[in-house]
């Protein structure tokens, strides 16, 4: 019964909306992870031909599928941010999203590590670890409210 209650009550954190200062390190590590997956977007399509090649893809089309989804995902976090009305659960998802990508980028590179160049590999690289690092501090801004506003 215990269990219950307490799992109920954590859900409900999860689903509640909080306002915070655009100063909070959340809302500004949002922000970051908006801008970069914006620009990354872009630089996808604008390279997308020379980046399938670097990648040992035989077309650009999964290039330009992932920018098409990258840039939902920076679209999204910009009016999450913008607004500054933050739901646990939708940050969970985002931190989530971005583990996601750490993995399939992991994934990836093991399984076509032969057919990748050079460049490609440190392209995947940097990202990756750029991914991994928004994952972080959003991880971190989301302890330092709930260091400030225990619930």
């Amino acid at each position: 019964m215990f269990l219950k209650h307490y799992i109920i009550l954590k859900l409900t954190l999860l689903k509640r909306e909080i306002t915070m200062s655009k100063e909070h390190p959340l809302i500004r590590a949002l922000w970051m992870n908006a801008v970069f997956s914006g620009v990354s977007a872009l630089c996808l399509f604008a390279a997308a031909s020379w980046l399938a090649a670097q990648l040992g893809l035989a077309d650009a089309t999964p290039v330009y599928i992932v920018a098409a989804l990258l840039t939902v995902f920076a679209i999204q976090l910009a009016a999450i941010v913008r607004s500054r009305k933050i739901r646990f659960l939708e940050v969970a998802g985002i931190i989530g999203a971005d583990i996601a990508w750490v993995v399939a980028s992991i994934v990836l590179v093991a399984h076509y590590y032969e057919s990748i160049t050079t460049t490609g590999l440190v392209l995947i690289d940097v990202v990756s670890i750029t991914v991994l690092a928004f994952a972080v501090l959003q991880i971190r801004g989301l302890r330092a409210y709930r260091r400030r506003h225990p619930d």
